[in-house]
């Protein structure tokens, strides 16, 4: 968080994924094969829009979930 609170403090946060962790907290059946192969693509977008969705401004950020149930309605 850039511009913290209190007497010129900042810090830099880097945001890691570990898409094998949230693949496997979301219960999805992957071989750890298919984990290996998918990782590097997977850093290599997050890589990229990353530094695109920080220059957006606050009314406009990215969805970061996505949500089937709610385009049901």
């Amino acid at each position: 968080m850039d511009g913290a609170p209190g007497g010129g403090r900042s810090a830099i946060v880097v945001v890691m994924k570990d898409w094998k962790s949230i693949a496997h907290a979301h219960g999805l059946d992957v071989s750890a094969r298919d984990l290996d192969r998918i990782e590097g693509p997977l850093n290599a977008l997050e890589e990229t829009f990353r530094p695109l969705a920080d220059q957006l401004p606050p009314d406009l950020e990215p969805d970061t979930e996505l949500r089937l149930d709610a385009e049901e309605r």
